[in-house]
C-alpha cells in the first residue's frame, strides 16, 4: 500500500480505505494504519530525549480519550529510524483492545503507525506493518 511519502505491506485479503493523510487496512476489529503529520521543526536526533517526552505526553492524552492506559512504552527500530512505540489497552463495545501506536519522525515528517486488536491475540498483521513501512 502507498500512501503520501510512505509505503507499508498488509494481509491482501484486508480492505483497504485512504482518508486525507492515512492509509488503512482492516479486517473484522483489527485494523493497521499510517497516517503522515507535519512538524513544524524539522526533526533531528540530537532532539531524541525531548521527543520521547513530548510523545510520553501524546500517548497519555489518546490513552485518556480511548478511556484507557498506557501498559507499555519502548524505543524500538522502524527500518533504521530509531520510533518510540506504545500500547494502549481499553474497551471498546465490551471487547478489551491493544492499540500500538509506533511514532516514526524523519525530517519535517511524523508517520504514526497504528495496528489495533483484540488484547491477548497475537496479531502478525503488526509485525508486518513494522517492517514493512518504508519512508519515501
Amino acid at each position: 500500500m502507498h500512501g503520501d511519502g510512505f509505503s507499508f505491506a498488509a494481509p491482501g485479503s484486508w480492505t483497504v480505505t485512504r482518508t486525507g493523510t492515512t492509509v488503512a487496512a482492516s479486517h473484522g476489529g483489527d485494523t493497521v494504519s499510517v497516517t503522515t503529520f507535519r512538524l513544524t521543526k524539522p526533526y533531528r536526533a540530537q532532539l531524541w530525549k525531548q521527543a520521547v517526552t513530548e510523545l510520553d505526553q501524546v500517548a497519555a492524552k489518546l490513552a485518556a480519550e480511548l478511556k484507557g492506559t498506557v501498559v507499555a512504552s519502548r524505543t524500538v527500530k522502524v527500518g533504521s529510524s530509531t520510533a518510540r512505540q506504545y500500547d494502549l489497552a481499553f474497551t471498546k463495545d465490551g471487547e478489551q483492545l491493544v492499540e500500538r501506536i509506533t511514532f516514526v519522525l524523519l525530517g519535517r515528517r511524523e508517520y504514526e503507525l497504528l495496528c489495533r486488536y483484540e488484547a491477548g491475540k497475537d496479531e502478525p498483521a503488526c509485525s508486518q506493518l513494522l517492517a514493512s513501512f518504508r519512508p519515501a
